[in-house]
């Protein structure tokens, strides 16, 4: 008689099919979860920031320009106002510090609008157009009586740009104000 030898069997895995299921769905919510991590949704809503649409973000631009024209126009007068009077200097020096103080109000001004521009999504080179035309459209209106307007509560990003500009005129103001 002969002795059967049984063949060797390689291993084979069974997996149920409910398993291979639930496996599936599984790691496709994992990446949809992922996919929403990354993509800042849940952080958005989790922190309650809230996007704002083109005529919410353009009024808040035009408040945040206003309030910049008025900052500006405030530190302006005063170097003027300090310029006008009977100095102990001589005429010279007086002019050449209002001279500086306004040139860098006028440059901290241009700042503050690219800036401006900038955070509401203007590339680089539509927000210098942007601040010429904008500072042009303010010199023009320097003196006139401003429109009474209801106030508006800034976003927080604007504000620390308006914030920011109105700190830096009064330092730049002041300075030269002291220097006359």
């Amino acid at each position: 008689m002969t002795v059967r030898v049984p063949r060797r069997r390689t291993p084979v895995f069974v997996v149920p099919i409910g398993l291979l299921v639930r496996s599936v769905i599984g790691v496709g919510a994992a990446v949809l979860v992922l996919v929403l991590v990354a993509s800042g949704e849940v952080g958005r809503l989790a922190g309650g920031t809230t996007l704002a649409d083109r005529p919410a973000v353009a009024a808040q631009q035009l408040v945040a320009e206003r309030d910049l024209a008025r900052g500006y126009g405030v530190a302006t007068d005063q170097v003027s106002k300090a310029r006008d009077l009977k100095l102990a200097i001589p005429a010279q020096q007086a002019d050449a510090i209002a001279k500086k103080a306004l040139a860098d109000l006028f440059t901290l001004r241009h700042s503050a609008l690219v800036s401006l521009a900038q955070l509401t999504g203007s590339p680089a080179d539509a927000a210098e157009s942007y601040a010429k035309q904008t500072e042009e459209a303010m010199d023009a209106k320097r003196g006139q009586p401003a429109s009474a307007s209801e106030a508006v509560l800034l976003a927080p990003r604007l504000y620390a740009i308006v914030a920011r500009f109105n700190d830096l005129a009064t330092r730049i103001s002041d300075q030269a104000t002291t220097e006359l």
